[in-house]
């Protein structure tokens, strides 16, 4: 079930997060967050992000740009100040509507509290399921999950 938080200051919408747990997998999973510009700095996103964290409990995964492949280091260095870590795994992004290419650079990350190990098993279960429902297939060839995924921190 999707889960959609706005945040208001006043009657002024400044920030909102998008979260699901995967039914079959068990796996929570953030998929989209924005604070305002007005509204940034001052621990919104933060706040969003450890609520969702917090009530969806377990392994929590999101999606975001990889900045090795051209993304920015801004966002990925913001969720790992917040504890967030990345799965030490290829990951390519299942098509999420007709004629939608598969986005190949993106990378997993895991919010805090990350349950350790993390198994390979869990992820791929989650992986498989997300293709399943936005694709009705397998995942990409080029993904690989082992048996037990590490976790890193990427710096610029």
């Amino acid at each position: 079930m999707l889960t959609v938080r706005i945040a208001l200051d006043g009657e002024r919408i400044v920030g909102g997060i998008c979260f699901e747990r995967y039914s079959k997998s068990g796996v929570g999973f953030v998929t989209y967050m924005v604070v305002a510009p007005e509204a940034r700095g001052r621990g919104l996103g933060e706040q969003l992000l450890r609520g969702a964290v917090e009530q969806l409990g377990g392994l929590v995964l999101g999606e975001v740009n990889d900045p090795r492949t051209g993304g920015e280091w801004k966002r990925l260095e913001r969720f790992q100040r917040w504890g967030a870590r990345v799965l030490d795994v290829r990951y390519v992004q299942p098509s999420l509507g007709p004629g939608l290419a598969r986005d190949r650079g993106l990378v997993l990350i895991a919010f805090a509290p990350i349950p350790e190990p993390v198994e390979g098993a869990h992820v791929r279960a989650f992986v498989e399921e997300l293709y399943a429902l936005t694709e009705g297939g397998a995942p990409d060839a080029e993904v690989e999950l082992p048996d037990r995924v590490e976790l890193i921190q990427l710096h610029a």
